[in-house]
């Protein structure tokens, strides 16, 4: 049967540490986040058949959140911005899915920020879409969010 419970992610809620340790809310000043998670892959062959044997060994991640570049001191871009200049570091980064309500999923990361890409055009009249790329520093979790 086809599904009756597909979610979208519309409302999906995203917060970050700021400098202070003190998760923030940046949903208001995101649009995208994309989480690739993936395990390490041993292989091996052997004789008589050609089929591969695989075994998984280690987990990782790589999370692109793309942020609406503004001059809000609380907003994404710029936490992101005082994170890369000023307040190095590991910080955690949580995204719940569907929304914060009870019964969605809460994916925690405490991460370090790889990179920031900021596309400047000057013919461009949409906000500055700016993108960050983190990578997981120790273990990241799933876990349902409380009603």
């Amino acid at each position: 049967p086809q599904t009756v419970v597909a979610v979208n992610a519309c409302d999906v809620a995203v917060s970050l540490d700021n400098s202070a340790g003190t998760l923030v809310d940046i949903s208001g000043s995101t649009n995208s986040v994309r989480m690739r998670l993936s395990n390490t892959l041993g292989v091996a062959f052997t004789f008589g058949t050609r089929w591969p044997i695989r075994l998984e060994c280690k987990s990782d991640a790589e999370l692109t959140m793309r942020g609406i570049y503004s001059q809000a001191d609380t907003e994404a871009v710029r936490q992101l911005l005082r994170w890369f200049f000023t307040d190095r570091g590991a910080r955690t980064l949580q995204v719940d899915v569907p929304s914060a309500a009870g019964g969605g999923d809460r994916f925690t990361f405490e991460v370090r920020l790889e990179n920031l890409d900021v596309p400047l055009d000057g013919v461009e009249a949409a906000p500055i879409p700016v993108e960050a790329t983190m990578r997981p520093t120790g273990s990241f979790s799933i876990a349902a969010i409380a009603s």
